[in-house]
């Protein structure tokens, strides 16, 4: 039994080793593969058949030996690694190069005929000579090939002759071909039209490919979808190429390719022969070349009122034509900017109007009716005429176009003629005083229906001009309406300037009172109007007048301001009064600005003064630096006179203490009608000083025990420094402590508790009295209780102090606030205090917690036990003596 067993392993072994070497030479053998199937090919027509070799080993360059089945014996035919390999019949052959062998790759290689032959017909067997270290696989493969007769056939429709054919742009084309085959194998006819632009250039057109689709050149694509370019099929082989409107670019040879295809592999279609012949030699006739546009006639010459007819003659055309005449002033016509005058469009809609018209009056002539012309219309008139093709599915193509040459068109008309003449009826010689100018025209003619308007203009000049451009001052138009420049308007509406028209052809400017800004020349320009067809205004004539001067000569502007105090003050509470006298020298019409500026006692330059309140040249009032918001009706500036101003301070205060002055700028309007700054200057001082001196305080904050522990209460004392207050019921206090805390994100100042001068106590942070407390513990001292405090009470506080003042008039007046030094608190965790607590509630819980016990046992034993006890005395109660 256990050699039987034995036996059996060996043999599984062995069967083992065999399986695996079977499948390694199967997985990993030389393979040498050639078309499947049979191959067919057209006799005359050149052939190769591929063979290629994978999966071996050895040097990567394979040879390859060819041959060929004739009957029952094989014959050599070319070897790429012996030179002597061929038969005797082939050796010709390959000499000539009839038959050759072409490596195409290291391990791939093609048997090619130059023309292959019927007696080429039969087996060829492509193998290999092994490289390999042990003989696995496939070294040759088997091709049959099959020499079929030619049976493709290809001829143009009708002739066998190309001959040139013209047809004009956007005509349709049709061209026919005849493709069969009698093929005695199963095959397919391709056909390929093609238009050959020049020797170098040649497109395909459309195809009717070997899988019986359509395919479209590339430059043809788009017109194939919109069904331009298309193929007509017809029985007995006939393709068509239909074109159905012809372009510029279709000119050229037309071509058609036939291809015959044979299925190789099973189901790839092979192409096995190609021919093709030329159809038809087309020229396209351009509609650009062939568009002739002229107009009929010569130059007119008309007078106003007469009508103009012309005519535009297209020819060379049939298409869809659009005719345009345009106007144009100059010779060299512009069709893109020159004025449309009427349109003809693809639907023969024209755009007529009132006194232009268009019309066609016969197949080529387009007639223009231009009625009651004027001088406006002398010109150039020319016509454009635009030929138009309408595509498939597609919008309008402008195919050609061209312009006719233009036609000179005089309106004959007299111009106005007259002369202008400008007089001085008043001169200045100040500022102030008036002008006046009248602008004259004479020796007018040929002015019966002109209308003549006015405008006058200025020319600055002076010492203080930036620029001596000419600026309008004002235009009375054909309806007599005036229109002021926009530097005069202002002047115009408060009066202090006129225009008038005293007489027919006359004109009148007036000045009420001269500036000097108003300095220069001035001149006035007249102009001809004639009204034209559609109420519209034509320029005729313009002449202008020679210029007068304005001027007179200036001094340098001077500004010259007195304060002088009305009401002195001596003591606070009391009102300061202060005016302002202004005198300007050589400043035409001044308009003044005031503003009111003091100097603290301490402060003497003027850099360090502090603008008040200020009064604007149109009397509008601003309060500039006045601090005290609670006093904003105690300071008023007012104008009493053209060059009186006065200054009210009510209530006075220590505060108000300095000197105090006015500053004046004067304006005067510019040449641009602008308010510009004169000169400026400003007042002497005037003192405001109390008796009695302003008291001065400090303020500190002071506590015992800055760093407490947690629980404890922290004090902190406000206390007052003043002097110079005889009675202590002269001063009252407003006092505020405020924080900056130590752990938290907010560095900012947090108001905490506030006491007015009553003594009222008014808490603005979240909390309560239960853990703050403020109050007022001596006559200048005050002081800020924070109970039980915790780690969120440490930080830095300050507190400040607003003293009110008792006047000698028995007004309270509020002083500047002061503030004292920052005050550092700091709350530490006591050791002994942190255990004190838990130590404490641990030995009320443990007392409690033993009386419970104690109680629970006590009525355990009580009750319980008692029960359990009587009840074992019930058990074993004595017999009773009567039981015997």
């Amino acid at each position: 039994m256990a050699e039987r067993y034995k036996c059996w392993l060996q043999t599984a072994g062995i069967l083992h080793c065999l399986i695996i070497a079977v499948l390694w030479g199967l997985s990993s053998g030389r393979i040498v593969k050639v078309p499947a199937g049979n191959l067919y090919r057209v006799v005359g027509t050149p052939v190769g058949i591929p063979c290629n070799v994978s999966d071996y080993q050895g040097p990567s360059e394979q040879n390859f030996d060819w041959i060929v089945s004739r009957g029952n014996q094989w014959l050599n035919i070319v070897s790429t690694l012996e030179p002597d390999f061929s038969a005797a019949e082939y050796k010709d052959k390959i000499q000539k190069r009839d038959i050759w062998v072409e490596r195409l790759g290291d391990s791939s290689v093609e048997l090619r005929f130059k023309s292959v032959q019927f007696e080429d017909d039969g087996e060829y067997q492509c193998q290999t000579p092994s490289t390999d270290e042990n003989s696995f696989g496939t070294y040759k493969d088997i091709v049959n090939l099959k020499v079929i007769p030619d049976g493709l056939t290809i001829l143009s429709g009708k002739s066998r002759s190309v001959k040139p054919a013209s047809f004009t742009e956007g005509k349709p084309l049709e061209l026919q071909c005849v493709a069969t085959t009698n093929s005695s194998v199963p095959t397919h006819v391709s056909v390929t039209w093609q238009l050959k632009v020049n020797d170098s250039v040649t497109k395909d057109i459309l195809s009717f490919t070997e899988d019986n689709s359509f395919q479209p050149g590339d430059s043809y694509k788009n017109r194939y979808q919109s069904g331009d370019v298309r193929m007509g099929m017809e029985r007995n082989g006939i393709f068509k190429l239909i074109i159905n409107r012809l372009r510029p670019e279709d000119e050229g040879v037309y071509s058609c390719v036939a291809a015959e295809w044979a299925k190789e592999d099973g189901s790839n279609w092979k192409k096995i022969q190609e021919k093709n012949t030329d159809i038809a030699m087309i020229k396209v006739k351009q509609l650009a070349q062939l568009l002739k546009v002229s107009t009929v006639g010569g130059n007119l010459a008309l007078n106003k009122g007469d009508t103009i007819d012309l005519i535009c003659n297209v020819t060379g055309v049939e298409d869809m034509v659009t005719v345009s005449w345009y106007f144009s002033t100059s010779a060299a016509i512009n069709p893109p900017s020159d004025k449309v005058l009427v349109h003809l469009n693809h639907a023969a809609v024209v755009n007529n109007t009132r006194f232009v018209t268009l019309s066609r009056i016969s197949g080529t002539d387009y007639q223009l009716r231009v009625q009651q012309i004027d001088e406006t219309d002398s010109g150039y008139y020319y016509c454009t005429a635009s030929v138009w093709i309408q595509y498939i599915s597609e919008m309008w193509h402008k195919a050609a176009e061209r312009t006719s040459s233009p036609v000179g068109v005089t309106v004959g008309i007299l111009d106005p003629t007259y002369a202008v003449e400008l007089n001085s009826i008043k001169l200045p010689s100040s500022s102030g005083e008036p002008a006046e100018l009248e602008c004259r025209v004479l020796n007018l003619q040929n002015a019966d229906d002109a209308k003549l308007t006015v405008t006058w203009y200025f020319s600055p000049k002076g010492q203080n001009v930036a620029t001596e451009a000419t600026v309008p001052i004002a235009t009375m138009d054909q309806d007599w309406t005036l229109k002021l420049g926009n530097k005069y308007n202002e002047r115009a509406e408060k009066g202090e300037i006129g225009f008038m028209k005293p007489e027919l052809h006359a004109f009148k400017f007036h000045l009420q009172h001269a500036l000097l800004s108003d300095r220069g020349e001035y001149f006035c320009n007249v102009t001809a109007w004639i009204k034209q067809r559609g109420n519209t205004w034509l320029k005729k004539q313009e002449n202008s007048s020679l210029a007068i001067e304005i001027f007179w000569k200036t001094e340098d502007p001077s500004l010259s301001i007195t304060a002088i105090e009305e009401k002195p003050v001596s003591t606070r509470g009391n009102t300061f009064e202060m005016v302002c006298s202004v005198s300007a020298e050589h400043v035409e019409v001044p308009h003044y600005s005031v503003a009111i500026a003091m100097n603290e006692p301490a402060f003497t330059d003027a850099k360090d003064s502090k603008m008040l309140i200020s009064l604007t040249r149109d009397s509008v009032v601003k309060l500039e630096r006045w601090d005290d918001q609670d006093r904003s009706e105690d300071v008023v500036l007012e104008k009493v006179g053209d060059e009186e101003f006065r200054f009210r301070l009510y209530r006075t205060q220590f505060s108000d203490e300095g000197s105090y002055y006015c500053i004046v700028q004067a304006w005067a309007p510019d040449t641009n009608g602008q308010w510009s700054e004169v000169v400026a200057n400003l007042s002497n001082t005037v003192a405001v000083a109390f008796k009695t001196a302003a008291p001065q305080f400090n303020v500190t904050l002071h506590s015992e025990k800055p760093h407490v522990y947690q629980g404890e209460t922290v004090e902190m004392n406000c206390t007052v420094d003043l002097s110079d207050i005889p009675n202590n019921s002269d001063v009252l206090y407003e006092v505020e402590w405020f924080v900056t805390q130590r752990f938290s994100n907010d560095t900012t100042q947090s108001p905490l508790v506030s006491i007015d001068q009553r003594s009222v106590v008014t808490y603005l942070k979240d909390s309560s009295t239960s853990d703050i407390s403020a109050e007022r513990i001596g006559t200048h001292q005050f002081r800020l209780r924070l109970h039980c405090s915790e780690k969120n009470v440490a930080g830095d506080y300050f507190c400040t102090v607003t003293p009110w003042i008792k006047s000698e008039t028995g007004m309270w007046q509020k002083m500047p606030p002061q503030q004292s030094d920052s005050l550092s608190i700091r709350v530490d965790i006591s050791v002994l205090d942190s255990f004190k607590m838990p130590l404490m509630y641990g030995i009320v819980v443990a007392l409690l917690i033993g009386i419970l016990a104690c109680a629970i046992g006590k009525c355990a034993s009580r009750y319980c036990s008692g029960e359990r006890i009587a009840q074992r005395y019930e058990q074993h109660r004595l017999i009773s003596m009567n039981t015997d």
